[in-house]
């Protein structure tokens, strides 16, 4: 097997480090993404940076406007990535029943205690992230943890509060429980439904806080 080249695995670097950022809102939409500063700011040349920023726009997450943007998705762009992420979280979630290990189920385990725990919007967030992560990677399906991380978007930065009442909190504690016994039963039938449920009523919220028409 060749051997990949240093100038591959730096632009792997750079890519997941400007992904994190993008996904985290340390890079919010429209914000500016000058090569040079990159490669200066991360100790590389510009050829990963280049490299990176073109895998970016592929996914989607930045667009080249006299330069490279972070992307500011359209109202519709909105609704379809909502409407991919109900498809792919039910169907990772399926598939992850049958392949999770404990050591996954003893974290998703940690981090539903501590999104109960906290007060702080953005660290539920981030919390919140990870936790689904680990779900669609436990599918070991790389396309489709793929596929479902391209549909991440940052819903707390949107121009509109999106606001979870403490009847809604709720509800997503009791369904990141129901979706943890259900992985841990290895029923992937019930994961799924419960993922669906779980992910579609994330976007109900978001639709509404946006006046976004589903479709």
């Amino acid at each position: 097997m060749a051997r990949r080249s240093t100038q591959t695995i730096a632009a792997d670097a750079v890519h997941e480090h400007l992904r994190n950022a993008i996904l985290s809102a340390e890079y919010r939409p429209n914000h500016r993404l000058v090569e040079q500063e990159l490669s200066d700011q991360l100790h590389v040349s510009r050829t990963p940076v280049r490299e990176a920023l073109l895998r970016l726009k592929q996914e989607g997450l930045v667009v080249q406007q006299k330069g490279w943007v972070v992307r500011d998705h359209a109202p519709h762009e909105i609704v379809e990535l909502l409407e991919a992420r109900v498809e792919f979280e039910s169907s990772a979630a399926r598939l992850a029943a049958a392949r999770i290990t404990s050591e996954t189920l003893a974290r998703l385990g940690e981090l539903m205690e501590q999104m109960e725990l906290t007060d702080s919007r953005a660290e539920v967030n981030q919390l919140n992230d990870e936790f689904h992560l680990l779900i669609t990677q436990s599918s070991q399906n790389h396309v489709l943890t793929d596929a479902a991380r391209g549909t991440m978007i940052n819903y707390w930065n949107f121009n509109a509060p999106i606001v979870f009442t403490e009847a809604d909190i709720r509800l997503v504690n009791d369904e990141h429980r129901a979706l943890h016994a259900a992985l841990a039963a290895g029923d992937g039938e019930a994961a799924a439904a419960v993922a669906r449920t779980h992910v579609q009523r994330t976007a109900d919220i978001i639709t509404r806080a946006l006046r976004l028409d589903a479709r």
